[in-house]
Order: C-alpha cells, then sequence, then structure tokens
C-alpha cells in the first residue's frame, strides 16, 4: 500500500489518502453460499464469538497497534468526494459526509442534485448494529409533475441522525464550491453536453454554463446566486427553505403550494433486509416500483444461480432494457473510522430536473420521481459485532433505460455479499458490459486470521467518480 499526502480541494486542511494497492487476503469471515458447510459457519460463529469476548477485555492486537484507521469515502463528482473527505479528517462520522457531499454537488453536478431535489439514504449505525432508511424522495406535488423539494430537510435528517458536526460546518464547503469555482469537473462537463439542451433559454444555469458554448473541463463557472441560497441554509437553517422568505421564493418558483412546502418532512424507517451467513443486506424501504420489495425478490431469486448468471438475470427480472430516457441519479457513500456505514442515491428527476430557474436563487426547479430507476443505495453489514462491509449505489445515466440504477447496484452488491474470494476491483471489472446504469462503491473483506477489515473503492469507469482512502489516527481509551 502506499501513501501521498494531498491539500483539501477546498483548502480546508491537508489529510492523508492511502494509495488502494492494498493486498487482499484470499480468505473472508464472511463465506456464504451453499458451497460452504455447516461445520464451517458454525467455525466462523465461533471465531466471532472469541473476537467479541475479547474486544470487551480489551486484548485484541488489532485495537492496541499504532496504526491509522482507514476510512472510504466515494462520490460520483470528484470534488464532493474531497468535501466528504475533508469533513471525515476534521473529525465527522458518515452521516456529516454523506451530507456534505451531496450540498457540494448542488453546485457541482446540478444537472443531477439540487436543493429542490431529493433521494435516500441506508444507514447502518456499527454501535447499535441497527440500520435504517431516510426517505427524502423528490415525489411529484405541483403542476406538470414539480417535484416537492425535500433534499434540505432530508441531508438535514441523515446529518442529525448520523453525524456530530455542526450543521453550519457540513454547509459551508458547499457555499465555498458556488462561490469560488474550482473549474468543472468531467462529470460536469458530461452532462452539459449530453443534456444541456434541457435548460430553459431563461435559466440562470444555463446562462452561466452555456452562455458561451458547452465549456471545457476546468472551465471556472461561479454560482454566486447559489452561493447566497446556501448561505442561508448555513446562517439561519434548513427551516428556512420551507418557511419565511426564502420559502416563498421556493414556493412561487415551483408553483407548490406553500403550506404544503412547509409542512413537508422525510420519512424515516428500517430497511429492508436480507441474511446471509453472518452478515445482512440491507436496502431502502421504499414503495416505489424498480425500489425496495422488487430488490429483495431479485436478490431471493438469483442468489443460488451460479454467480456468472446472477447479475444479468437480477437485471431482466428488474425489467433493465438498456434503452430510453430514464431519471437521472448521482450516489455518494462512506465507511467512517467507526465503522458506520452510508449510501445515498440522489436525483433532479430528470437531468437538469425540469429545465426550468428559480430566479435569483440559483436553483433548477425538479422533477418529481415515482419510480426507483434513477438509483439504489445498498449498504452490507455484519451485525453481530458491527462493522459495514459494503456500501454502494447504482444510478441511471438519464438514458438507460427504465431500472438502470437498481440493476448495476445488484451487479456489484450480489458478488460482494455471495462470494468471497473477489476484490472490489475484480467485482467492478467483471461486470457483465450488457447491464444498464453504473455503480461505485467501498467493498472490504476481512481475515479470518487475524479478523482486520481490508476495503477498496471500486469506480465505475464511465462515470466521473471519485473515491478516496482516508488516515487518521486511532483513538485511544
Amino acid at each position: 500500500m502506499m501513501a501521498t499526502t494531498e491539500t483539501s480541494l477546498l483548502g480546508l486542511r491537508t489529510v492523508t489518502t492511502s494509495g488502494l494497492e492494498q493486498r487482499i487476503p484470499a480468505r473472508d469471515r464472511r463465506n456464504s453460499g451453499p458451497r460452504h458447510t455447516r461445520l464451517q459457519i458454525w467455525q466462523r460463529l465461533g471465531a466471532v464469538a472469541i473476537a467479541a469476548s475479547l474486544l470487551a477485555g480489551c486484548v485484541n492486537t488489532k485495537f492496541k497497534t499504532d496504526a491509522t484507521v482507514q476510512s472510504f469515502v466515494v462520490a460520483d463528482e470528484p470534488y464532493a468526494a474531497g468535501v466528504g473527505r475533508d469533513i471525515i479528517a476534521q473529525g465527522g462520522k458518515a452521516g456529516d459526509a454523506v451530507a456534505a457531499m451531496a450540498l457540494a454537488m448542488t453546485a457541482s453536478l446540478p444537472s443531477r442534485v439540487g436543493l429542490t431535489g431529493g433521494g435516500v439514504c441506508v444507514l447502518f449505525d456499527a454501535a447499535s448494529k441497527k440500520a435504517r432508511t431516510i426517505d427524502f424522495l423528490p415525489r411529484p406535488a405541483g403542476a406538470g409533475g414539480v417535484a416537492m423539494p425535500a433534499m434540505a430537510r432530508g441531508l438535514f435528517a441523515v446529518q442529525a441522525s448520523a453525524g456530530v458536526m455542526r450543521w453550519e460546518q457540513v454547509v459551508s464547503p458547499a457555499e465555498q464550491l458556488a462561490q469560488f469555482s474550482p473549474g468543472l469537473s468531467r462529470a460536469m462537463v458530461q452532462d452539459l453536453t449530453a443534456f444541456g439542451g434541457r435548460l430553459a433559454p431563461d435559466s440562470e444555469t444555463r446562462r452561466r454554463f452555456l452562455g458561451s458554448g458547452t465549456p471545457a473541463v476546468g472551465a471556472v463557472v461561479g454560482q454566486p446566486e447559489l452561493a447566497a441560497t446556501l448561505s442561508v441554509l448555513r446562517r439561519q437553517g434548513v427551516g428556512a427553505f420551507y418557511s419565511g422568505p426564502l420559502a416563498a421564493t421556493v414556493a412561487q418558483g415551483t408553483g407548490i403550494d406553500p403550506a404544503q412546502l412547509r409542512a413537508y418532512q422525510p420519512r424515516v424507517a428500517g430497511t429492508l433486509t436480507v441474511p446471509f451467513d453472518i452478515s445482512d443486506l440491507h436496502l431502502p424501504d421504499l414503495n416505489e416500483p424498480e425500489a425496495g420489495a422488487a430488490l429483495v425478490q431479485a436478490w431471493k431469486a438469483v442468489a443460488s444461480l451460479p454467480p456468472a448468471e446472477r447479475a444479468t438475470r437480477a437485471a431482466q427480472l428488474l425489467g433493465a432494457t438498456g434503452r430510453g430516457a430514464t431519471a437521472a441519479g448521482a450516489g455518494v457513500m462512506v465507511i467512517d473510522p467507526d465503522e458506520n456505514g452510508a449510501a445515498c442515491a440522489f436525483t433532479q428527476g430528470a437531468p437538469f430536473g425540469t429545465g426550468r430557474g428559480i430566479p435569483g436563487t440559483g436553483m433548477l426547479v425538479a422533477q418529481g420521481v415515482d419510480r426507483g430507476g434513477f438509483g439504489a443505495p445498498a449498504l452490507i453489514a455484519n451485525s453481530i459485532i458491527g462493522r459495514t462491509l459494503f456500501a454502494g449505489v447504482g444510478t441511471a445515466n438519464g438514458d438507460d433505460g427504465p431500472a438502470a440504477g437498481p440493476a448495476a447496484l445488484l451487479s456489484a452488491a450480489l458478488p460482494a455479499g455471495l462470494e468471497d474470494k473477489s476484490t472490489a476491483p475484480q467485482i467492478q471489472a467483471a461486470r457483465p458490459q450488457s447491464i444498464p446504469g453504473r455503480v461505485s462503491f467501498v467493498g472490504c473483506r476481512v481475515s479470518i486470521e487475524d479478523g482486520v477489515r481490508y476495503c477498496q473503492t471500486a469506480i465505475d469507469p464511465r462515470a466521473g467518480s471519485l473515491g478516496l482512502t482516508v488516515e487518521s489516527e486511532r483513538k485511544r481509551e
């Protein structure tokens, strides 16, 4: 493994980011599937019980060394990943990082993520060994299917549930990105090239991003109106988005009843869980087609098939055709120093939402969604000892047909959960090219010899994603 020192993209601080050339043990505590005998499974359960008893007496050498602890951050836009890295390096947890990265993408990837849109997150708390869904999908609420602006209260709920930092600290990096553009990323330029024509001619976003034609990667595009909106959220809290002068502007711009906007609250629920071996797959508890129960049913239907057939068959069961317009999504995922996990999928509905802007705010009006095809997050966790072993998000590009995001997710989650030797990069490289959508993830293996967790990020080569490893000092009792 090699290490390099990097400076924060936003100049917040310098952290150490490890390279991804880790050697992954061939064996894994999380073995599963019919090839294992009952004796082997009980041997592994016995090893877990012994490890748990040793932890209580603080004699497990894993926690007695001076080795740094690693965290893993992935985002479907590189500036957002840098923000997540900084949050973790400053002592933040998984909820802080995913909320900060999502807010950052409202500035760096407004084609897919915006304050008038929304998303869904799956969170795993390693201490309580419990998982939850936070549902803030931008469901249709106004004329023409305009979305209910769910992002602000949804992210506040995520950060309050799984974070430790002040809200101002979480919002500030996004405000800086909007005010002081570091230059457009490849992910944003790709969306401008493919979908920029959806932007209304009179929108602030079109004027700033496409006023002189499609910009090149690295072009500096400031967004002072959006920075001002984020400043309100930072100084006054999320309530200002739903009640007060800013809320009145949002309600007028989206055509949504102010009382309906004021009353909006995200939904907090458990997860849909699929147990296997000594780990559990956690999926968001959603009622929409191409989400929730459909993913569980697809997993169960293909789990007993030969490994090479699982992902393709799951995509067929979900109805992923690879053709046609669909909602576009973006994802973020984190495994933090305490082994908490968070995975979130966000959307503006169609690429750039409705294409219309809300004057003076820097925001685009989102299109409501009533299906889960834009994206699907998932976690795999060992709930016996409390550790996250997989955090991934499958997303749709906007032109790859129904169920693209969920199909892409299962193409990575199935081998991560049911195959005991494949590393994260190997899983990414072996994904069938016929399956639509994109998926990035963090995958971990646990050595059965010493109980140490080895993780790697795996980035979809078709996306503009970035995965980072953050090293920090281990806490002492």
